[in-house]
């Protein structure tokens, strides 16, 4: 095959089409933007020839919902999504799930992929995740037998390893593909001391100059010039090089760039018009008018500017990923979720800082997350090449700058974690055989022996904990709590407690969704928790005097982490949107970015619609939960509403 859907195959594409002809798994890795998406329409086809179901898993929501999108568009009547916030056809026979919903079901009941052929991993890198590793792991360990892989990467320069374990895991033959090649090359420029650089020769020789001047062994030194926004926007406007994705790892600086630039207009007077009369059409669309970041938008967006981040609505998000598809963004101003699986190429994209905060640190930036990003550089069958523009600050070491660069992308590390769902989910099944599936993990096959062992006997204190607790019973079935703590991945023993002791089922519908929000919430460094009504007061106590007693048998058995706590700081927030209060108006009595506390409110109706699920509470129970349910999944906050509106 040399051509598929119109569009001439690369080696490595028409590699992977044969295999998935003949029938195998495969695993392949490639450059951002170099094709991979083609291959997965190319398996759910085959699949669909032969009446046979096929899933697609994606590390993040916004990714699935793009993916449902996409393929509704191909095949309307045959494309379901299934997420925390959504379902939508669940049975049909393509199924967009998140990895984590995809994991929850084939471990509590893999019956339910049994009409399926090939599952679908896209962003398989995410193995090296330290907060999602152990949900893809695990997906991969439980992954029923009679399903196909086929796995997406970025580049990684530990496939043959990643693809050794498989090969012991997977019952099906498994090939490996592999491009290092990009379609479109990049090319690199340098902003330093405010000059702009054309290769490392010039800026290695400036770099220099500049210590010396600093060190003042040279005469006439001059201070260091800051980087300037409109130094380098002029360059690239002047050269052609725009549309660009300016990646900054702050949310306030993407704002503040994007206000900076306030004074450059990059529409001619036929965009302009047709950028905002397709913005407020859209505005409408999603219920959007009035809202005063959207209103904000409107006047950079009509200068061919915005800024996107995850503190936007998912909505606004979605409008501007839609202007900047249509060429109408000429800049945008964005954090790294812009580079993961969206396809949003640009001819340019700048760095502002090449460090980045990493789970609790900051540090320089990966190789394989900067070409994830920088990969967004050049347009297939439009630009020659892509341009990639660093800015340097000079405190940054050169080496450092060139290390980034031109290193291999860093080896794929497991992060496996079992928790406490996982081990109830599977206990049910296998009992004290519960043991024998540690070595089939690729931490396992990475780990040194006293990383084997010291992981196999957290999983055995880990059952021993639960036994304690009455999660598992004498005779080694899942108690009743067990049972409902095995349905609520990350809050189990809290959940499990909460229920035992009679306290979830005497909640009011709107303690219900304070506790919801109080166990997804995560405050951010040095948040401070809010005064708190005496009702609510009263259930944080409570509830802090039951994690006392888990924090201590855990660490008295060295379970890590500990089981984390619940944070009230959204229960304000909850109650005026539980009461009816309108979005506009719940935002400005919250310093959290509005985007944030949807997330927050979707994440308190996954657990409630879970707590619902669950079929042995009292009778009188489950209609407290459906009011919580109906009084806060209403307007912008309902996903499958929302969802709805992207397909219009």
């Amino acid at each position: 095959m040399e051509t598929y859907k119109g569009k001439v195959l690369d080696k490595f594409q028409k590699e992977s089409l044969k295999y998935i002809q003949e029938g195998a798994s495969v695993l392949i890795s490639a450059p951002t933007g170099s094709g991979k998406t083609l291959l997965a329409e190319y398996a759910i086809e085959t699949a669909l020839q032969k009446r046979n179901g096929i899933i697609y898993t994606a590390p993040i929501k916004a990714l699935s919902n793009q993916k449902y999108r996409d393929f509704c568009l191909l095949y309307p009547d045959k494309t379901g999504i299934v997420t925390g916030d959504v379902s939508i056809n669940s049975a049909a026979p393509i199924t967009i799930m998140t990895t984590e919903i995809f994991r929850n079901i084939i471990v509590e009941n893999p019956r339910r992929v049994a009409d399926k052929e090939w599952v679908i991993f896209d962003e398989i890198h995410y193995l090296d995740d330290i907060e999602r590793g152990t949900v893809w792991e695990e997906a991969l360990i439980f992954l029923p037998p009679h399903l196909k892989i086929l796995a997406l990467s970025a580049t990684v320069s530990n496939l043959s390893e990643i693809a050794a374990w498989l090969r012991k895991i997977h019952p099906h033959p498994l090939k490996v593909v592999k491009e290092t090649k990009r379609p479109v090359p990049l090319r690199f420029y340098f902003q330093f001391n405010n000059k702009i650089f054309l290769n490392w020769k010039q800026l290695r020789h400036h770099h220099n100059l500049y210590l010396k001047k600093k060190n003042r062994t040279v005469y006439n030194y001059k201070p260091y010039s800051p980087n300037r926004l409109s130094t380098l926007f002029k360059y690239l406007y002047e050269r052609d090089k725009l549309p660009c994705i300016y990646f900054s790892f702050s949310r306030r600086k993407c704002e503040i760039f994007a206000e900076e630039l306030y004074h450059y207009d990059f529409l001619n007077e036929q965009e302009k018009k047709y950028a905002i009369d397709y913005y407020n059409r859209l505005l409408k669309i999603f219920g959007l008018e009035g809202n005063p970041t959207a209103e904000y938008l409107k006047s950079l967006i009509e200068r061919g500017i915005a800024f996107h981040h995850a503190g936007l609505l998912p909505s606004t998000k979605e409008i501007l990923e839609r202007l900047f598809t249509l060429k109408l963004i000429k800049a945008m101003f964005t954090t790294e979720t812009f580079a993961l699986g969206i396809n949003m190429p640009a001819r340019t994209v700048i760095f502002d800082s090449l460090q980045k905060y990493y789970g609790h640190w900051w540090r320089s930036l990966k190789t394989r997350d900067f070409y994830q990003m920088a990969g967004r550089a050049g347009r297939r069958g439009i630009d020659k090449e892509g341009y990639v523009f660093l800015k340097i600050n000079p405190s940054l070491k050169i080496n450092e700058v060139e290390r980034i660069i031109h290193s291999a992308p860093e080896k794929i590390k497991s992060q496996f974690k079992n928790n406490y769902a996982t081990i109830l989910n599977l206990y049910s099944y296998w009992q004290e055989e519960i043991y024998s599936i540690y070595p089939s993990s690729f931490h396992a096959w990475q780990a040194k022996e006293k990383d084997r062992k010291e992981a196999l006997r957290m999983l055995k204190e880990k059952v021993s904990l639960l036994k304690y607790f009455g999660y598992i019973n004498q005779d080694n079935q899942l108690s009743t709590k067990g049972k409902l703590a095995a349905k609520l991945y990350n809050f189990e023993l809290i959940i499990g407690e909460v229920y035992s002791k009679g306290l979830l089922e005497s909640l009011s519908p709107l303690q219900l969704c304070i506790f919801a929000a109080a166990l997804a919430y995560e405050p951010r460094r040095g948040e401070k928790e809010p005064a708190l009504s005496p009702k609510t007061n009263e259930i944080r106590k409570t509830l802090a005097s039951y994690l006392k007693t888990i924090h201590k048998e855990e660490k008295y058995r060295r379970i890590y982490p500990l089981s984390k706590r619940p944070y009230f700081h959204l229960s304000e927030s909850i109650q005026k949107w539980f009461e009816g209060t309108d979005f506009i108006q719940l935002s400005k009595h919250t310093t959290i970015d509005e985007g944030t506390l949807v997330r927050y409110l979707r994440m308190s109706i996954q657990i409630l619609r879970e707590i619902k699920e669950f079929p042995s509470f009292r009778d009188d129970f489950y209609p407290k939960v459906e009011m919580a349910l109906e009084r806060i999944n209403r307007d912008l906050v309902n996903a499958e509403e929302e969802l709805k509106h992207n397909l219009s």
